[in-house]
């Protein structure tokens, strides 16, 4: 999943984008995608300069990665490896590099990048989402259970919670 540059557009003839946050380990490694509607300079600020925080929520068969940037709040994007196209699915092992994770933020409306940035994981953290991603390739999966799962986890809970229930955070620098 590539990540942009800053002032183009994310996807070429694509002007306008659905809002999502979409996080997925590739042949590059781990990635995340936020497209956002009316983004301010404050979000622009908190990805290019913000502290990031970063945490992992596993539930049943979903990896939730957690994280908030600068002054922001905490969001989550959940993960399944069954769920990538087999064409893009990796193993951790695979990935050129499965220590950082890659991060654009794009303009919805109109499909252009306006932040990058890449955040390198402690070793503990990369240990633990890419243990957890070997793991849950490794199972069997069910995609109606995944989605079932997926409501109940968001009927219940809010990103911050999830934070609370983490099995691992980390925080780094700028």
């Amino acid at each position: 999943m590539h990540i942009g540059q800053v002032g183009q557009p994310y996807e070429c003839g694509e002007d306008k984008l659905e809002e999502k946050v979409l996080y997925r380990l590739d042949k590059d490694g781990h990635c995340l995608v936020i497209v956002k509607a009316g983004i301010t300079v404050q979000e622009i600020e908190n990805i290019d300069h913000g502290i990031a925080e970063l945490g992992i929520y596993i539930d049943g068969p979903i990896l939730f990665l957690l994280f908030r940037f600068g002054k922001g709040s905490w969001n989550d994007a959940p993960y399944s490896w069954h769920t990538v196209p087999r064409e893009f699915r990796m193993f951790p092992a695979e990935a050129a590099d499965s220590n950082r994770l890659r991060i654009s933020l794009v303009e919805a409306g109109s499909g252009i990048v306006r932040a990058v940035r890449e955040v390198v994981f402690t070793a503990e953290f990369a240990e633990a989402l890419n243990t957890a991603i070997t793991v849950q390739a490794n199972g069997s999966f069910n995609g109606l259970s995944y989605a079932k799962h997926i409501n109940i986890v968001y009927n219940q809970y809010i990103a911050e919670d999830m934070v609370e229930l983490a099995g691992i955070h980390m925080v780094s620098p700028i």
